[in-house]
């Protein structure tokens, strides 16, 4: 999921957020199997803002194996 499409998600949700209303928003938006495994793999933290919820997601074990090479 693009980081655009993900600001959709978080869309209303207010910020700083946890992962746990990151998948609960995520869940209730209907994301992919794939983005839903991501979310569950993000540090347990506080997010500031989609940016840095995006930069997260971008980092997990499940982004980098489905990642095209260059």
């Amino acid at each position: 999921m693009r980081a655009s499409a993900f600001a959709a998600v978080l869309d209303g949700v207010e910020f700083p957020v946890r992962p746990w209303q990151i998948a609960a928003a995520a869940e209730e938006f209907g994301v992919d199997t794939v983005t839903r495994t991501k979310i569950d793999q993000i540090p347990d933290r506080e997010y500031s803002d989609v940016f840095d919820v995006v930069v997260a997601l971008t980092s997990t074990p499940a982004h980098l194996r489905h990642r095209r090479p260059l």
